[in-house]
């Protein structure tokens, strides 16, 4: 079967997220594709989801791979113990709260045996409210990326989470970076496509990303440290892929402006600007200093 259906390794990352966990998990036990393991890490949940998943490997012997933390870790360790824990050719990402669509990894793998150069494909994802199920946006209507690590490092994290799955011979050998705490995700996609191949997006709904108050991706009035990560992440990469120096200053100042709202908006346009000018910074420079005058920086 290994090689008509090569095995997918489905790697969901849990805490605390029991009922949608059960969700999640019953939305990739209806897949029809035959052969795949769903690895599950859950970082010391207290609300019973452990108890839970070993219900569930009870049920389907040889489905699940468990990796039960002890103690609370946090996400990127959490994100390692999944990686580390897959065996298979390819590796679907899947958050605990979100959710497959049917297909989902039929298509996905079909299209990574026909396009051996592909290294990572994604797809568009149903945003939806969690408490009403509606459809709050879909993730890539205006934004459909195809290209290599050049464009993962240019345009940050295009490709919504779950919706991806990766060629694990690709994916760097430590994993995710234990330096940053919360937002590795885009460094693992960087490093992953700096070892070979393309960025390839099916254009089809394949997923459903559920939007609640604990998102991490929730917007705040301070800087938070999913932010720090983007920003340390952009150091690593200038340390790393020196090659790709001037797509790292771009979306270096790029996140440095997108703290504006959480900072004093000139410093913030101003460090920008001695980062990588640019038309969008001289303009908005411009109409500051126009409205409100002269400012000491």
């Amino acid at each position: 079967m290994k090689d008509t259906y090569p095995l997918v390794s489905i790697a969901i990352i849990t805490y605390n997220q029991k009922e949608y966990l059960r969700e999640c998990i019953e939305s990739c036990l209806t897949q029809d594709y035959p052969n795949f393991e769903i690895v599950i890490a859950d970082d010391c949940s207290t609300d019973g989801t452990q108890a839970m998943l070993r219900e569930y490997e009870v049920a389907y012997p040889n489905k699940f791979v468990l990796r039960l933390s002890e103690k609370n870790q946090g996400i990127t360790p959490n994100s390692n113990a999944a990686h580390f824990a897959c065996s298979g050719k390819y590796i679907a990402w899947m958050g605990g709260d979100d959710l497959m669509l049917p297909g989902k990894l039929n298509k996905q793998v079909d299209f990574m045996e026909r396009n051996p150069n592909c290294t990572i494909c994604y797809h568009n994802l149903d945003v939806f409210d969690s408490e009403t199920g509606k459809t709050l946006y879909f993730f890539n209507n205006k934004l459909k990326i195809n290209g290599n690590v050049k464009a993962a490092i240019r345009y940050g994290t295009f490709n919504g989470a779950c919706s991806n799955m990766v060629r694990a011979e690709k994916t760097p050998v430590h994993g995710y970076n234990k330096s940053l705490p919360v937002a590795s995700d885009w460094l693992y996609w960087v490093e992953t496509l700096s070892n070979g191949g393309t960025i390839d997006y099916i254009d089809a709904v394949l997923g459903k990303y559920r939007r609640h108050s604990n998102n991490i991706t929730c917007k705040e009035k301070f800087v938070t440290q999913n932010e720090l990560d983007h920003l340390v992440s952009c150091q690593i990469m200038l340390a790393k892929l020196p090659q790709y120096f001037n797509d790292i200053m771009y979306i270096y100042s790029k996140r440095i402006l997108g703290l504006r709202h959480n900072l004093n908006y000139i410093t913030c346009l101003w460090r920008s600007f001695c980062l990588r000018p640019s038309i969008k910074v001289v303009g908005g420079l411009g109409m500051y200093l126009t409205t409100f005058g002269k400012v000491k920086l």
